[in-house]
């Protein structure tokens, strides 16, 4: 069966530098993996990219040796198992606030007994290289289930969350965190002692219960940043942030050259 290497290199200790899928498209999806990351991330909820065309994309990801993972739209059993039934080997859940929250997460991700997802389908053993019955009984150690941290409810609730058994870590979804407490991102960064002691806070309750820390970085310097903090599965940028700049940076040195 086909190995998880970013839950290898995450229990390692160390880190897996990823990015964020936001085009429905599989060739460009391809083309980003042929830069060399570790994980890239389908982004069904404000992609959004449709279940046909996400299918796709995670089929190239697997054929070009990159972690295929998955954002589906909402924490609920309609967007968790179809998304996982693309034969992703991770998902990052959208809408954890609370313990409560964080199992039915878990009802719906990991197979009995941890949870309640129901198997079946063709594509997840044929992801896996595996036949179904291997996929039933190694899915819940192979595939990384993360929760999303957006607010500061979730951050005052972040051990509950982490406690839960069949839950590997977080991920802080830096704009939205700073959206609940009224800010503007990236302003707080390293400018808003509140807002960084909540970042300071995931990580370290993360560390305490022997889980993996996420976060979405806009840039090589922050991810250098995080990466201090303690956070080892780490998001920098994605597809569209990086046309739409090469593009601006390319036209504007045009013009400038052209006088």
């Amino acid at each position: 069966m086909r190995e998880n290497l970013v839950k290898r290199r995450l229990a390692a200790g160390e880190a897996a530098i990823g990015s964020w899928l936001s085009f429905s498209d599989a060739l460009s999806a391809q083309a980003m993996a042929s830069a060399g990351w570790d994980w890239l991330l389908v982004d069904m909820e404000h992609g959004p990219i449709p279940l046909g065309d996400a299918a796709a994309i995670v089929t190239a990801l697997h054929g070009a040796g990159v972690v295929p993972f998955v954002r589906p739209a909402w924490n609920e059993s309609s967007q968790i198992q179809p998304a996982l039934d693309l034969g992703c080997s991770g998902i990052i859940v959208p809408v954890v606030n609370d313990a409560a929250d964080a199992r039915k997460v878990v009802q719906d991700a990991r197979f009995p007994p941890l949870g309640e997802r129901s198997r079946g389908g063709i594509r997840t053993p044929l992801s896996f290289r595996t036949d179904a019955m291997t996929y039933f009984e190694r899915a819940n150690e192979e595939i990384v289930v993360l929760t999303q941290v957006e607010t500061t409810t979730a951050v005052r609730n972040i051990d509950e969350i982490l406690a839960v058994e069949g839950i590997d870590g977080v991920f802080v979804g830096p704009n939205d965190l700073a959206a609940s407490i009224g800010k503007r991102w990236p302003d707080v960064w390293e400018h808003d002692d509140g807002y960084m002691a909540m970042v300071k806070n995931v990580a370290d309750a993360s560390r305490s219960a022997g889980k993996v820390a996420g976060f979405l970085a806009r840039d090589a310097a922050m991810a250098k940043r995080v990466v201090e903090l303690g956070y080892r599965f780490v998001g920098v940028s994605g597809d569209g942030n990086f046309v739409m700049g090469a593009a601006k940076r390319t036209l504007d040195d045009t013009r400038a050259a052209l006088g």
